[in-house]
């Protein structure tokens, strides 16, 4: 059943409004009017006009004793089967709505303002805000009845989602007096950032000494010794196989097993993806989200600790990320969840953030920033951080450019946002 009346506008802080009567003769002065003529009427004995009069009073006077007492008892429930997910899954949103009275509702409207980011199996009303629409259901209800509405959303893009609030309209039979109440159902949605094999994202597995295993021979672990080998000039004395060189007559020295260490901590500066030329970073910005998540996700799996700090405001507190490294289960929902709120609003410069969050960090870890444009100051800051015993790596979203670039630090680029999106929809079909 349609409802006779539009989806309202809710105003902000205020639980309950009554919207203008349908139409001008049923206002307090077209009310007015008629009670007027009724007297008129009766003054002068015209029979006709009294009975005409008092009948359109009677039921405005009905109506809007029925439209106050309409939302009286009436109470709306949402339910979600899913508040975190990954892009390109769906969730069910479900509305309940409850007459707890003897009064039926002959209809009823319900408006639940949602992001148009999570796409409905049906069209939205437009919202009173931009980038929110209203999902809107109608009914009619008897007393002590409930009904509820079905719904499906398709989350499709990460985010930090926040639903509500919940509109409920009804009124009088004839709908001359529509009323709504704004009920302040709140409630978020998290979609986490999509997740990439560091393959797919052209990144090799590089970290310094500690307990797994590394492709290449970046550093080798004392501790763990493979095999022995001929002695050569630049060998330490300390390596050599006493035992090895005397059965072979020569000086034989120890092979050691390389080693990396994944304690990591992943630095996004987001003010580097503010371009000033005029270009799209959207996609880019993006990508490096998921850059992030993809080696958050990749570390954890190895069991090694792994932190994340982001200058960004975040929009449910303000404040930029600071999670020190952790390498549970836990640590990564953390992440995961950090970041999907991330947007493009830095709460300061990148070279501050980064000076005051290093030194919180044990000596020897890893340091790897994700950055889109070079900023100015960050040859500086990677030389601080090799003088002050940490190990930076540098991924750069997008593409390459050579002014900033670092030589003497480990450089990478991630510029196939384009062959990543193919992917991930290949990968969710």
């Amino acid at each position: 059943m349609s409802s006779p009346y539009k989806a309202p506008t809710p105003i902000p802080g205020e639980k309950g409004y009554s919207p203008q009567p349908a139409g001008h003769l049923l206002g307090r002065f077209g009310l007015l009017a008629m009670l007027a003529v009724l007297l008129l009427a009766a003054w002068f004995g015209q029979i006709m006009v009294v009975i005409l009069a008092g009948l359109v009073l009677s039921a405005a006077g009905l109506a809007k004793l029925w439209s106050r007492l309409s939302l009286v008892g009436v109470h709306c429930q949402r339910f979600l089967s899913e508040q975190r997910l990954f892009p390109g899954e769906h969730i069910e949103l479900r509305l309940r709505l409850v007459n707890r009275k003897l009064l039926p509702l002959p209809w009823v409207q319900v408006d639940d303002e949602i992001p148009t980011g999570l796409t409905p199996d049906t069209s939205l009303t437009p919202g009173s805000r931009p980038g929110f629409g209203f999902l809107s259901n109608a009914a009619s209800l008897l007393w002590y009845t409930r009904i509820s509405w079905r719904n499906r959303l398709a989350c499709n893009k990460r985010g930090y989602y926040s639903l509500g609030p919940v509109v409920v309209t009804s009124g009088d039979i004839f709908g001359f007096y529509p009323r709504s109440i704004t009920q302040p159902l709140i409630d978020h949605v998290i979609v986490y950032p999509r997740l990439f094999p560091l393959a797919q994202l052209g990144i090799p597995s590089l970290y310094p000494l500690g307990e797994t295993k590394a492709e290449r021979r970046i550093f080798e672990d004392p501790t763990r010794s493979i095999g022995v080998r001929d002695y050569s000039p630049h060998d330490s004395l300390r390596h050599v196989h006493w035992k090895a060189s005397a059965r072979h007559q020569k000086l034989q020295v120890k092979v050691f097993e390389p080693t990396t260490t994944l304690k990591v901590a992943l630095f996004l500066a987001v003010d580097s993806f503010q371009h000033n030329d005029g270009v799209d970073t959207e996609e880019d910005f993006e990508l490096g989200i998921s850059t992030v998540a993809s080696i958050a996700n990749y570390v954890v799996q190895q069991r090694s600790p792994v932190g994340l700090y982001v200058n960004a405001c975040l929009p449910d507190s303000g404040q930029p990320v600071r999670i020190p490294p952790g390498s549970s289960v836990s640590q990564l929902v953390n992440i995961l969840e950090a970041l999907a709120k991330v947007i493009l609003l830095p709460s300061g410069s990148f070279d501050e953030f980064l000076q005051s969050e290093w030194g919180s960090l044990p000596w020897g870890t890893t340091l790897i920033v994700v950055v889109s444009k070079p900023l100015d100051s960050l040859p500086v800051l990677l030389a601080g951080l090799r003088e002050a015993g940490y190990k930076p790596l540098v991924l750069q979203i997008g593409q390459q450019q050579d002014d900033g670039v670092d030589q003497a630090v480990a450089w990478y680029n991630v510029k196939r946002p384009g062959e990543l999106v193919e992917f991930a929809s290949r990968e969710t079909q």
